[in-house]
């Protein structure tokens, strides 16, 4: 049965806050924890032997380890001049650094100290229904991260020590870099999940006091269930009135997840009864309060994107823009979502994944040159020949 978002998380919030803490993923016997730690290890709370921090090197070309370890060439950001990073930036599948070109303090020069996000994540997402098939079915998030259970696996995460944990995490990993002869920082706080808006209020003190700190920006993902989550919670007294703009008013940028591009595409995508709707007000609302997002879409119909593409540039300038669309993999937590759906339909699990990655792989090949067909006939550009924070987004 499609899980309803804003019912789910209003039955999450009680299991993913309490006394001031949140209930966070523990990476370390979970996938994203294995391949993250093959460039930079986990990060602890500090004193402790429990691991809910990590980092994700966004474009590995620019990052001398992480281009070693995946095999990819090495672009050297210190002998490049700045339009080239910027345009070897720009291609990535993260262009993440890119998101900060037009912040106090950032250099071209220094976009790798902003390539390496301090990243914990809520455990918890409102289109997961707690089962082992629950979410969206390509998420490389497992589903025990997932669920929002008091279970091995999470641990509850208070602020005081999310900051100094992040503190000692950037000095294990400028020793790591300057190690290779390499200057490193971390500047990027990021907030992911699971969905994060369930324990906004908590991310709005982390950055208050992060904020007394210099120097660092930040990230905090979204399902785009936003709207009709945080006007609930807000109407009940859980969040606190104008949490959004009140977040607004520091460094921080929205990754804008967006799952469909019809009512058929997100249903079947989430497994939830989220709606087209319902996403496009929660950007609206994101955008209302002053942050500066950045939509990416999964596995969208390509035979409906042109004319989701038509309608969302109607409704907010430069969406077309500013729109990134992500690549699908089939890591482990996927199979074995899909090997319970083969099972539960009678399938043999071999065909139903191989069948899926097909799709997926043929959903965003095909996505890709719409988008480039579509931006080319209307601005005169191809798909990622702009920097994205280079144009701006807002509501008509």
């Amino acid at each position: 049965m499609a899980t309803d978002p804003v019912e789910r998380a209003i039955a999450l919030r009680k299991k993913l806050f309490s006394d001031g803490k949140i209930l966070a993923v523990d990476f370390t016997d979970t996938l994203q924890g294995r391949d993250t730690s093959r460039v930079v290890e986990l990060m602890p709370i500090v004193g402790t032997q429990t691991y809910p921090f990590r980092t994700k090197v966004n474009v590995k070309e620019i990052d001398p380890l992480a281009s070693k370890e995946y095999k990819t060439t090495f672009a050297d950001t210190t002998q490049m001049s700045d339009a080239d990073i910027e345009a070897v930036v720009r291609k990535a599948e993260f262009d993440f650094p890119l998101w900060y070109k037009h912040s106090p303090g950032f250099s071209m020069r220094k976009i790798t100290h902003y390539n390496l996000p301090f990243t914990l994540q809520v455990a918890g997402c409102n289109f997961h229904d707690g089962t082992e098939r629950g979410g969206c079915w390509y998420c490389f998030v497992d589903d025990q991260s997932n669920d929002g259970e008091h279970k091995p696996g999470k641990t509850h995460l208070g602020i005081d020590e999310t900051i100094a944990s992040m503190f000692a995490a950037r000095e294990m990993v400028r020793a790591q870099y300057r190690e290779s002869g390499h200057d490193m920082d971390l500047r990027i706080l990021r907030t992911s999940g699971g969905e994060p808006t369930i324990v906004l209020d908590w991310i709005l003190n982390l950055w208050r006091e992060a904020s007394k700190r210099n120097g660092f920006v930040g990230q905090i993902d979204s399902n785009l269930s936003t709207a009709d989550v945080v006007e609930r919670f807000e109407q009940e007294g859980i969040f606190e009135q104008h949490t959004l703009e009140k977040l607004a008013e520091f460094p921080v940028k929205v990754l804008a997840a967006i799952k469909g591009v019809n009512e058929q595409n997100i249903q079947t995508n989430v497994q939830s009864t989220s709606t087209m709707e319902a996403q496009a007000r929660s950007l609206r609302r994101f955008l209302a309060a002053g942050f500066d997002v950045y939509p990416q879409r999964y596995n969208p119909d390509p035979t409906a994107l042109r004319a989701y593409l038509e309608r969302m540039d109607q409704e907010f300038e430069n969406f077309s823009l500013r729109a990134h669309l992500g690549p699908l993999k089939v890591y482990s937590p996927t199979t074995k979502r899909l090997i319970l759906e083969a099972e539960r339909r009678g399938e043999d699990p071999r065909q139903l994944i191989d069948k899926t990655k097909k799709q997926w792989a043929d959903n965003y090949a095909r996505g890709c040159a719409v988008i480039d067909t579509y931006l080319r006939e209307r601005f005169g550009v191809g798909y990622k020949e702009v920097t994205r924070s280079d144009v701006e987004m807002k509501a008509r």
